[in-house]
C-alpha cells in the first residue's frame, strides 16, 4: 500500500537545507535560550542537573522533555534549517507527531507574534518518529526577530540551526516581561495533547502577554514534592500559576499537599502573585472535582484570611466553557487546541491583573 504523501504531494514536508548553509547551536551567542536551564554540559533540560536526584523519577525522566523550551535569535536569512536529534520516537496514539516531537517558528514583533512555520517531524514507515530529523523553510528576509518552540514531550539529543552564508544573526528579542511566569502543573500543563507545540496554553497565554515563561509541567507526576516547591521558591519570577490538581490521586492527597505546596512559596516570596486552578476535566466524576476544588478554594481563603493580597483562584470546571465541552479534548482528559484556547481564554483576564499588580510600585 502506497504512503499517503505519496498519493497526496500536499503531506510531503519541507524541502532540504541548502549545501551552503552553515549551522549554530543554540547554545552560542547571540542565541538565547528560555525556559531551559543553562547547563554547563549544554544540555537542553528543564530543571538543573544538580537538582535532579532531589525530584521523583518520573520528574526526573521528563525533565528532558522540552514544554515551554524557547529559542530566540535576530537574522536575516532567507530561509532557515534545522537538524534534530530526538530522544525518543515519541508514539502516542492520542498525541500528534509535531505536537510531542515538532517544532514551531513564530516571529516577533512589538505588535505580536506571527507563525512562519511548524516543523514536521519525519515519521519512520512503521511506527513513531525517526530519531534524526532534517527540515527547512523559506523567511521572509530582512531582519527579523523570531522564536523557535521546542517539542513539548520529547527532548533533543542534539538541536544545529541552519541560516544562509554572510546572513546576520544577533540576539533575540526579549519579552516585555523579562521574568518569567512559572506554571506547575500535569500534562495538561506540560501541553498533552496540543496539535502543535505552540498551542498548549501556556504559549499561548505568554504570546499574547508577550512573557517569557518556565514550563514546569510533569505528565503524571505533578506531586507537590517539597523538593519542587523549593526549587520553584528559588526561582525569579513574575507571576506563578498552581495547576496540579490532576495529578493528586484523590482528594484527600490534594489536602495534605496544596497548602503545604503554596506556603513553601509563600513565605519565600510573600509578594508574588499566585494564581490557584482546579483541574478542567469534571465532567467524570462531578462530585470528585467539586471535593478537590473545595481543597484548592481552602488554600485560597486561608490566604486571605491571613491578609495575602496576592493570591487568585480561578474554577476549573470554567476553562473549557458551558457548550460542546466534548469538543475540547481528545480523551475526556487532555485538551486538543479548542480546549486549550479556552483555557487560554479563562486565564489571561486573571494574568494580566496579576501583572499589573506586580508591576505597581
Amino acid at each position: 500500500m502506497k504512503r499517503i504523501d505519496q498519493i497526496d504531494s500536499n503531506f510531503n514536508l519541507q524541502g532540504i537545507v541548502p549545501q551552503d548553509y552553515q549551522f549554530h547551536s543554540p547554545h552560542e551567542e547571540p542565541f538565547s535560550l528560555y525556559g531551559l536551564t543553562p547547563n554547563a554540559e549544554n544540555t537542553l533540560c528543564r530543571l538543573p542537573l544538580d537538582w535532579l536526584p532531589r525530584m521523583s523519577d518520573g520528574v526526573q525522566n521528563l525533565s528532558w522533555h522540552l514544554a515551554g523550551g524557547v529559542v530566540r535569535f535576530t537574522t536575516d536569512s532567507p530561509g532557515l534549517g534545522l537538524v534534530w536529534k530526538l530522544k525518543g520516537a515519541g508514539v502516542m496514539p492520542h498525541f500528534t507527531a509535531c505536537g510531542q516531537s515538532g517544532m514551531e517558528l513564530f516571529e516577533e514583533t512589538d505588535q505580536g507574534m506571527q507563525q512562519v512555520r511548524n516543523f514536521l517531524p519525519q515519521m519512520n514507515d512503521g511506527c513513531g518518529c525517526r530519531l534524526n530529523q532534517t527540515s527547512y523553510t523559506d523567511l521572509p528576509g530582512g531582519l527579523r526577530h523570531y522564536a523557535l518552540y521546542l517539542p513539548l514531550y520529547n527532548g533533543l539529543e542534539e538541536l544545529l540551526i541552519g541560516l544562509s552564508p554572510g546572513a546576520k544573526l544577533l540576539p533575540g528579542r526579549t519579552p516585555k516581561v523579562s521574568k518569567p511566569i512559572v506554571f506547575y502543573g500535569s500534562s495538561i500543563t506540560q501541553g498533552g495533547c496540543a496539535t502543535k507545540c505552540g498551542s498548549c496554553y501556556t504559549h499561548i497565554l505568554c504570546r499574547r502577554l508577550d512573557a517569557a515563561h518556565i514550563n514546569l509541567g510533569f505528565a503524571g507526576n505533578a506531586k507537590a514534592e517539597p523538593a519542587m516547591a523549593e526549587y520553584i521558591e528559588s526561582l525569579s519570577m513574575s507571576a506563578f500559576v498552581m495547576d496540579y490538581d490532576h495529578n493528586a490521586p484523590d482528594a484527600d492527597f490534594l489536602a495534605k499537599t496544596h497548602q503545604p505546596f503554596f506556603r513553601i512559596i509563600r513565605e519565600a516570596q510573600p509578594e508574588l502573585p499566585i494564581l490557584l486552578i482546579s483541574k478542567p476535566d469534571c465532567d467524570k466524576n462531578p462530585p470528585m472535582a467539586q471535593k478537590r476544588r473545595e481543597v484548592i478554594r481552602c488554600t485560597y481563603e486561608a490566604a486571605l484570611a491571613e491578609g495575602d493580597q496576592h493570591v487568585w483562584m480561578l474554577d476549573g470546571q470554567t476553562l473549557f466553557g458551558q457548550t460542546d465541552r466534548d469538543l475540547c479534548t481528545v480523551d475526556g482528559t487532555h485538551p486538543n487546541d479548542l480546549g486549550f484556547l479556552r483555557m487560554a481564554n479563562a486565564i489571561e483576564p486573571i494574568l494580566r491583573k496579576m501583572l499589573r499588580k506586580e508591576e505597581q510600585p
